[in-house]
Protein backbone atom coordinates (compact mmCIF):
# COMPACT_ATOMS: atom_id res chain seq x y z
CA UNK A 1 0.00 0.00 0.00
CA UNK A 2 2.44 2.04 0.98
CA UNK A 3 4.79 1.70 -2.29
CA UNK A 4 1.61 2.96 -4.45
CA UNK A 5 1.13 5.78 -2.57
CA UNK A 6 4.58 6.86 -3.47
CA UNK A 7 4.55 5.80 -7.19
CA UNK A 8 1.53 7.74 -7.07
CA UNK A 9 2.84 10.95 -5.34
CA UNK A 10 6.41 10.89 -8.06
CA UNK A 11 3.55 10.81 -11.14
CA UNK A 12 1.76 13.88 -9.22
CA UNK A 13 5.27 15.41 -9.16
CA UNK A 14 6.43 15.01 -12.39
CA UNK A 15 3.30 15.93 -14.33
CA UNK A 16 3.31 18.82 -11.91
CA UNK A 17 6.95 20.03 -13.35
CA UNK A 18 6.13 19.13 -17.30
CA UNK A 19 2.98 21.62 -16.84
CA UNK A 20 5.40 24.36 -15.41
CA UNK A 21 7.97 24.01 -18.17
CA UNK A 22 5.24 24.07 -20.89
CA UNK A 23 3.92 27.16 -19.61
CA UNK A 24 7.30 29.19 -18.63
CA UNK A 25 8.22 28.56 -22.58
CA UNK A 26 5.07 29.63 -24.12
CA UNK A 27 5.55 32.64 -22.03
CA UNK A 28 9.36 33.18 -22.79
CA UNK A 29 10.03 36.66 -24.16
CA UNK A 30 13.28 35.73 -25.61
CA UNK A 31 11.02 33.46 -27.73
CA UNK A 32 9.13 36.05 -28.99
CA UNK A 33 11.86 37.90 -30.63
CA UNK A 34 13.49 35.18 -32.62
CA UNK A 35 10.64 33.97 -33.60
CA UNK A 36 8.41 36.73 -34.15
CA UNK A 37 7.47 38.16 -37.36
CA UNK A 38 9.11 42.02 -36.64
CA UNK A 39 12.44 40.74 -36.35
CA UNK A 40 13.26 40.65 -39.77
CA UNK A 41 12.06 44.08 -40.37
CA UNK A 42 14.20 45.02 -37.15
CA UNK A 43 17.51 43.52 -38.78
CA UNK A 44 17.08 45.55 -41.97
CA UNK A 45 16.11 48.77 -40.21
CA UNK A 46 19.70 48.48 -38.72
CA UNK A 47 21.12 47.68 -42.15
CA UNK A 48 24.07 50.81 -42.63
CA UNK A 49 22.20 53.21 -44.95
CA UNK A 50 24.49 53.76 -48.41
CA UNK A 51 26.63 56.84 -48.56
CA UNK A 52 28.93 58.14 -51.36
CA UNK A 53 32.73 57.95 -50.62
CA UNK A 54 34.98 61.22 -52.47
CA UNK A 55 38.48 61.85 -52.49
CA UNK A 56 39.44 65.55 -52.25
CA UNK A 57 42.03 67.23 -52.31
CA UNK A 58 43.77 68.64 -48.71
CA UNK A 59 43.83 72.25 -49.35
CA UNK A 60 39.91 72.03 -50.24
CA UNK A 61 39.16 70.49 -47.05
CA UNK A 62 37.21 73.46 -45.48
CA UNK A 63 35.02 74.50 -48.49
CA UNK A 64 34.24 70.75 -49.29
CA UNK A 65 33.28 70.01 -45.96
CA UNK A 66 31.06 72.95 -45.69
CA UNK A 67 29.21 71.86 -48.92
CA UNK A 68 28.85 68.50 -48.10
CA UNK A 69 27.04 69.11 -44.51
CA UNK A 70 24.79 71.37 -46.80
CA UNK A 71 24.22 68.20 -49.13
CA UNK A 72 23.27 66.15 -46.26
CA UNK A 73 21.23 68.35 -44.47
CA UNK A 74 19.09 68.60 -48.03
CA UNK A 75 18.91 65.36 -49.16
CA UNK A 76 19.72 63.45 -45.75
CA UNK A 77 22.07 61.18 -48.22
CA UNK A 78 25.76 61.02 -46.33
CA UNK A 79 28.82 61.72 -47.92
CA UNK A 80 31.93 60.15 -46.88
CA UNK A 81 35.48 62.31 -47.16
CA UNK A 82 39.07 61.25 -47.13
CA UNK A 83 41.74 63.95 -48.01
CA UNK A 84 45.23 64.18 -48.41
CA UNK A 85 47.42 65.41 -51.42
CA UNK A 86 46.23 65.50 -54.72
CA UNK A 87 49.70 63.19 -55.81
CA UNK A 88 48.24 60.59 -52.88
CA UNK A 89 44.62 60.63 -53.78
CA UNK A 90 45.59 59.30 -57.26
CA UNK A 91 47.60 56.41 -55.79
CA UNK A 92 44.66 55.61 -53.48
CA UNK A 93 42.23 55.50 -56.60
CA UNK A 94 44.51 53.51 -58.33
CA UNK A 95 44.39 50.97 -55.54
CA UNK A 96 41.20 50.64 -54.88
CA UNK A 97 39.66 51.28 -57.41
CA UNK A 98 36.29 51.91 -55.66
CA UNK A 99 34.61 55.32 -54.47
CA UNK A 100 32.17 57.78 -56.46
CA UNK A 101 33.67 60.92 -56.49
CA UNK A 102 37.31 62.56 -57.17
CA UNK A 103 38.26 66.19 -56.68
CA UNK A 104 41.74 66.87 -56.27
CA UNK A 105 43.56 70.49 -56.49
CA UNK A 106 43.56 70.40 -60.42
CA UNK A 107 42.66 69.55 -63.51
CA UNK A 108 46.34 67.53 -64.45
CA UNK A 109 45.06 65.19 -62.06
CA UNK A 110 41.74 64.49 -63.54
CA UNK A 111 43.00 64.52 -66.50
CA UNK A 112 45.22 61.51 -65.63
CA UNK A 113 42.74 59.61 -63.75
CA UNK A 114 40.83 60.54 -66.79
CA UNK A 115 43.13 58.54 -69.45
CA UNK A 116 43.61 55.77 -66.91
CA UNK A 117 39.83 55.00 -67.47
CA UNK A 118 38.64 56.01 -64.20
CA UNK A 119 36.57 59.08 -64.86
CA UNK A 120 32.97 58.76 -66.05
CA UNK A 121 32.51 62.44 -66.53
CA UNK A 122 33.06 66.21 -64.81
CA UNK A 123 31.63 69.59 -63.64
CA UNK A 124 33.66 72.63 -62.78
CA UNK A 125 35.93 74.87 -62.70
CA UNK A 126 34.15 74.91 -59.27
CA UNK A 127 37.08 77.59 -58.02
CA UNK A 128 40.52 78.20 -59.13
CA UNK A 129 43.74 77.12 -57.25
CA UNK A 130 45.97 80.75 -57.66
CA UNK A 131 49.75 80.15 -56.54
CA UNK A 132 50.96 83.11 -54.45
CA UNK A 133 54.08 84.50 -52.86
CA UNK A 134 53.70 84.65 -48.85
CA UNK A 135 56.26 85.94 -46.64
CA UNK A 136 55.90 86.37 -42.52
CA UNK A 137 54.50 89.61 -41.83
CA UNK A 138 57.24 92.44 -42.70
CA UNK A 139 58.85 90.63 -45.58
CA UNK A 140 62.00 89.78 -43.80
CA UNK A 141 63.93 88.96 -47.27
CA UNK A 142 62.36 91.67 -48.88
CA UNK A 143 61.16 89.70 -51.72
CA UNK A 144 58.93 91.70 -54.52
CA UNK A 145 58.70 89.45 -57.38
CA UNK A 146 58.80 85.93 -58.23
CA UNK A 147 62.81 86.26 -59.06
CA UNK A 148 64.13 87.32 -55.74
CA UNK A 149 63.18 83.93 -55.02
CA UNK A 150 66.28 83.22 -56.34
CA UNK A 151 68.20 85.49 -53.94
CA UNK A 152 71.18 84.52 -51.66
CA UNK A 153 69.81 83.81 -48.13
CA UNK A 154 66.06 83.13 -48.96
CA UNK A 155 64.75 79.98 -47.27
CA UNK A 156 62.39 78.72 -49.28
CA UNK A 157 59.10 76.08 -47.27
CA UNK A 158 57.74 74.83 -50.93
CA UNK A 159 54.41 72.36 -51.39
CA UNK A 160 55.39 68.78 -52.61
CA UNK A 161 56.55 69.55 -56.15
CA UNK A 162 54.61 66.53 -58.10
CA UNK A 163 52.33 64.99 -55.27
CA UNK A 164 50.64 69.03 -54.96
CA UNK A 165 48.91 71.24 -57.77
CA UNK A 166 50.05 73.62 -56.16
CA UNK A 167 53.71 72.90 -56.09
CA UNK A 168 53.76 71.45 -59.68
CA UNK A 169 52.25 74.71 -60.66
CA UNK A 170 54.36 76.91 -59.15
CA UNK A 171 57.27 74.96 -60.65
CA UNK A 172 55.77 75.20 -63.94
CA UNK A 173 56.08 79.30 -63.38
CA UNK A 174 59.64 78.95 -62.33
CA UNK A 175 60.50 76.84 -65.66
CA UNK A 176 58.86 79.44 -67.60
CA UNK A 177 61.51 82.11 -65.85
CA UNK A 178 64.33 79.66 -66.27
CA UNK A 179 64.57 79.71 -62.52
CA UNK A 180 63.47 76.40 -61.28
CA UNK A 181 67.58 75.18 -60.58
CA UNK A 182 68.69 78.52 -58.20
CA UNK A 183 64.94 78.06 -56.66
CA UNK A 184 65.98 74.36 -55.80
CA UNK A 185 68.83 75.41 -53.85
CA UNK A 186 67.10 77.75 -51.57
CA UNK A 187 64.57 75.52 -50.80
CA UNK A 188 64.42 74.56 -47.01
CA UNK A 189 61.73 72.31 -47.38
CA UNK A 190 58.77 70.90 -49.17
CA UNK A 191 55.87 69.99 -47.51
CA UNK A 192 52.79 67.83 -47.97
CA UNK A 193 50.41 70.56 -48.67
CA UNK A 194 49.78 74.40 -49.43
CA UNK A 195 48.30 74.83 -46.25
CA UNK A 196 51.15 73.43 -44.40
CA UNK A 197 53.32 76.16 -45.98
CA UNK A 198 51.62 78.93 -44.55
CA UNK A 199 51.67 76.38 -40.81
CA UNK A 200 55.70 76.21 -41.13
CA UNK A 201 56.36 79.73 -41.91
CA UNK A 202 54.15 80.95 -39.03
CA UNK A 203 55.90 78.68 -37.06
CA UNK A 204 59.20 80.68 -37.77
CA UNK A 205 60.94 78.47 -40.05
CA UNK A 206 61.57 80.02 -43.62
CA UNK A 207 60.98 83.52 -44.70
CA UNK A 208 59.39 82.67 -48.02
CA UNK A 209 56.76 80.38 -49.50
CA UNK A 210 53.96 79.75 -52.38
CA UNK A 211 50.78 78.71 -51.19
CA UNK A 212 47.19 78.71 -52.64
CA UNK A 213 45.78 82.76 -51.99
CA UNK A 214 42.64 81.40 -50.03
CA UNK A 215 45.68 80.21 -47.16
CA UNK A 216 47.16 83.47 -47.16
CA UNK A 217 43.25 85.31 -47.10
CA UNK A 218 42.52 83.39 -43.43
CA UNK A 219 45.93 84.61 -41.67
CA UNK A 220 46.28 88.56 -43.70
CA UNK A 221 47.20 89.27 -39.94
CA UNK A 222 50.50 87.11 -39.74
CA UNK A 223 51.52 87.15 -43.43
CA UNK A 224 52.69 89.52 -46.24
CA UNK A 225 51.30 89.05 -50.21
CA UNK A 226 53.39 89.03 -53.27
CA UNK A 227 51.24 87.98 -56.00
CA UNK A 228 52.99 86.49 -59.32
CA UNK A 229 53.00 88.25 -62.51
CA UNK A 230 49.57 86.56 -64.09
CA UNK A 231 51.46 86.30 -66.86
CA UNK A 232 53.92 83.65 -66.11
CA UNK A 233 51.30 81.86 -62.66
CA UNK A 234 49.63 78.72 -63.70
CA UNK A 235 46.28 78.80 -62.27
CA UNK A 236 44.31 75.73 -62.06
CA UNK A 237 41.09 74.58 -62.20
CA UNK A 238 39.33 72.86 -59.85
CA UNK A 239 36.87 70.36 -60.96
CA UNK A 240 34.62 67.56 -59.53
CA UNK A 241 34.84 64.34 -61.18
CA UNK A 242 31.78 61.13 -61.38
CA UNK A 243 34.11 57.91 -61.14
CA UNK A 244 33.65 54.75 -63.23
CA UNK A 245 33.34 52.99 -59.95
CA UNK A 246 30.50 54.53 -58.40
CA UNK A 247 27.81 51.76 -57.39
CA UNK A 248 25.16 54.95 -56.72
CA UNK A 249 25.85 56.94 -59.93
CA UNK A 250 22.13 58.46 -60.28
CA UNK A 251 23.24 60.12 -56.11
CA UNK A 252 26.28 60.74 -57.14
CA UNK A 253 25.67 62.72 -60.46
CA UNK A 254 23.26 64.83 -58.11
CA UNK A 255 25.84 65.50 -55.81
CA UNK A 256 27.97 66.72 -58.93
CA UNK A 257 24.97 68.84 -59.80
CA UNK A 258 24.81 70.45 -56.06
CA UNK A 259 28.66 71.01 -56.51
CA UNK A 260 28.82 72.64 -59.39
CA UNK A 261 25.30 74.94 -58.11
CA UNK A 262 26.59 75.60 -54.83
CA UNK A 263 30.46 75.44 -54.45
CA UNK A 264 31.48 78.73 -55.94
CA UNK A 265 29.86 80.46 -53.51
CA UNK A 266 31.32 78.49 -50.62
CA UNK A 267 34.89 78.49 -52.13
CA UNK A 268 34.76 81.98 -52.74
CA UNK A 269 33.38 82.73 -48.75
CA UNK A 270 36.34 80.42 -48.04
CA UNK A 271 38.95 82.86 -49.76
CA UNK A 272 39.22 81.19 -53.32
CA UNK A 273 39.13 82.79 -56.50
CA UNK A 274 36.39 81.87 -58.72
CA UNK A 275 34.83 82.63 -62.16
CA UNK A 276 32.37 85.11 -62.84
Amino acid sequence: MMKSFFSLSRFLLLGTVFIFLLSGCGNNPESGKTAGAGSPADSQDNKPKPSLFAYVGAGLKEPVSEIVQLYEEKTGFKVELTFNNSGALLNQLETSNKGDIYMPGGMPYVETAKQKGYIEEMVGPIAIHTPVIVAPKGNPAQITKTQDLTKAGVKLVMPEKEATALGKAAFQTFDKLGISEQIEKNVLTYVETAPKVVTTLTMGQGNAGITEYSNYAKQQDKLDLIEIDPAVNVVEEIPCALLVSSEQKEQAKDFLQFMQQEGPAVFAKHGFKVKN
